[in-house]
């Protein structure tokens, strides 16, 4: 089944300065999972963390953890990250050179391979493994930097996500990330189009009402969303 609607915390936009605190308040106002961006510095112009901040993260954690691989050629992160905490392992499909290679290394760590593109790469671009991955990630910006616009021009890649996805699993255990731009204003569009998981960085730990207020917000406008 398509699983119920999801939020994702991106630790990207967290005070790192108290990180464990932002981790908690974000578990008590009722997150699903959080986001883990690592970036190389030449996929995308940012650097950001590696497993030893992921080792530390897992210590406050107990939700699942989402490590989003914004890297040239992953391969050699996988199981560090794994081991370090990551349940579920997303690469791009534009940053790997064998991405069913790249999906055995992640599988034989045991974690969950995803698969994610950004907002000029085509769907079709991962038909070739959509049947061995139960997420893919739409990039809603172009990544490497948090606090960016949402893009209204990936709503369409959302649905044909999704489409793809049903196409590929009978069974319908899906889910359609999204990443980018995502919050009260943005997160019903991107429900109606098809997601099921919403990743937001500077929309929950950004918001000056708080952390338990902007988890609620998000939680109202998909609800809203979904009685529309």
């Amino acid at each position: 089944m398509v699983p119920a609607p999801k939020i994702s915390a991106s630790l990207l936009s967290a005070d790192f300065g108290y990180l464990a605190d932002s981790i908690g308040a974000a578990e008590e106002a009722g997150v699903d999972e959080f986001h883990f961006d690592v970036m190389d510095g030449h996929f995308v112009p940012n650097l950001t963390f590696g497993p030893p901040i992921l080792e530390a993260v897992k210590r406050h954690a107990t939700l699942p953890i989402d490590v989003h691989m914004m890297d040239r050629s992953p391969e050699h992160l996988i199981q560090p990250l794994a081991e370090a905490g990551g349940d579920i392992i997303t690469v791009h499909i534009e940053g790997v050179a064998d991405v069913d290679q790249t999906i055995d290394v992640i599988l034989e760590t045991g974690a969950a391979p995803a698969v994610a593109i950004r907002p000029r790469t085509p769907v079709s671009s991962l038909w070739s493994v959509a049947d061995r991955i139960r997420r893919v990630l739409v990039m809603t910006v172009e990544p490497g930097l948090g606090g960016q616009d949402f893009l209204p021009d990936t709503l369409p890649k959302i649905s044909e996500a999704l489409s793809m996805m049903r196409t590929a699993h009978p069974d319908n255990r899906i889910e359609i990330a999204v990443d980018g731009g995502i919050k009260s204003q943005t997160i019903g569009p991107t429900l109606e189009a098809g997601a099921t998981t919403f990743i937001s960085g500077s929309g929950i730990f950004s918001n000056p009402d708080g952390i338990e207020a902007a988890v609620q917000q998000l939680r109202e406008r998909l609800a809203s969303a979904n009685r529309g």
